[in-house]
């Protein structure tokens, strides 16, 4: 027989329902580096030529794009908290303006916190074509609230932190296709190339995952047997 203050029973819900949440966000996020592992590896699927008119690819996909166009040296952007073998450093995103005049954000590769051997202004010149993998832009788990990343004074190459696609199209005043395409590692006019270093991998997100379901049954099985009474 169960004999429990009201308090205890909502902190041990409380409890249980943010372990069982955080668990299945940890197991969601492995899956997805998954499976963008996996279309990584499709190296055979036809690119899609990417256009304004056809919009950003669907949320947690990535397949094979192309386009061609004009980068925009003077407008590139730095994407803040990204690492490439547990070092700090910057994602080169530089926009290529496609012949509709739209543009779409070109992933050119990771470069260290101290930018050493990045040159703001450089960016191969005239008309290029360029393939990869197309995908949307990547999204934080929390976002914090009063994050801009359109700032009136921004300089480029300007430092952003998980923009949004009306920040982007804020930044270089133009029409945003809502994509990012990760170069391909081979092409030139770019910088560190490992598209599957996700940081963490997923056997450590399924790890995380266990940990958390595991305290949801610990705070049970701590309710029960604090507050189980004895019958007379």
């Amino acid at each position: 027989m169960i004999r429990a203050p009201l308090w205890a029973f909502c902190l041990t819900a409380a409890a249980v329902v943010l372990f069982s949440a955080l668990g299945v966000w940890q197991a969601r996020r492995g899956l997805a580096k998954e499976s963008l592992a996996a279309q990584l590896d499709d190296r055979a699927t036809e690119p899609e030529v990417v256009s304004y008119a056809l919009g950003a690819p669907l949320e947690g996909s990535m397949r094979r794009a192309q386009a061609t166009g004009r980068y925009l040296a003077d407008r590139q952007l730095l994407a803040d908290g990204q690492s490439h073998r547990h070092q700090p450093g910057y994602h080169v995103w530089t926009p290529l303006q496609l012949p509709d005049e739209s543009v779409l954000l070109v992933n050119r590769g990771w470069i260290p916190a101290d930018r050493s051997g990045f040159d703001g202004s450089s960016a191969p010149a005239g008309t290029v074509a360029v393939t990869g993998f197309w995908r949307t832009l990547p999204r934080p788990g929390v976002r914090l609230e009063g994050t801009d990343n359109c700032r009136p004074d921004a300089g480029f190459p300007a430092v952003v932190l998980y923009p949004t696609q009306d920040e982007v199209e804020c930044l270089l005043k133009r029409p945003f296709s809502g994509g990012l395409l990760l170069l391909d590692p081979e092409a030139p006019g770019g910088y560190v190339r490992e598209w599957k270093d996700f940081g963490f991998p997923p056997a450590r997100h399924y790890g995380y995952a266990v940990q958390w379901f595991a305290l949801a049954v610990a705070a049970l099985v701590v309710f029960f047997v604090v507050n189980r009474r004895s019958r007379p």
